[in-house]
């Protein structure tokens, strides 16, 4: 088992090495090829932009469209939700009881 785990860190490891050794040799082939057009220094922002803005917008995309988190599940959650929505005081009563029951709960256990 350790063998394995350690030979999939090995190739994880190359492939890695790999993909940052490629993606710089892309860029700087790209500078190369920019050079004559807008000069060395403006050929390496164009490479560089070119192979960070991507990977950026993805990550800026990924975190700003999360998927929605399911509402809780249960019956009492259910019965909750259907009073607070036609009386507002019983989701007061609602939450305040809900608080004294974890407190409750929480009073005999240990911490960890």
């Amino acid at each position: 088992m350790i063998a394995r785990l350690g030979a999939k860190a090995v190739l994880l490891a190359i492939g890695l090495g790999m993909a940052f050794f490629g993606i710089g040799l892309l860029g700087a082939a790209l500078a190369a090829s920019l050079k004559a057009l807008f000069g060395e220094p403006g050929a390496l922002a164009v490479a560089g932009g070119v192979l960070l803005l991507p990977p950026l917008f993805w990550a800026m995309a990924k975190l700003l469209f999360r998927p929605a988190k399911p509402p809780p599940s249960g019956v009492a959650a259910t019965l909750i939700a259907a009073l607070a929505k036609d009386l507002p005081w019983m989701a007061v009563l609602g939450a305040g009881a809900s608080g004294v029951a974890s407190l409750f709960s929480k009073r005999g256990k240990r911490q960890k």
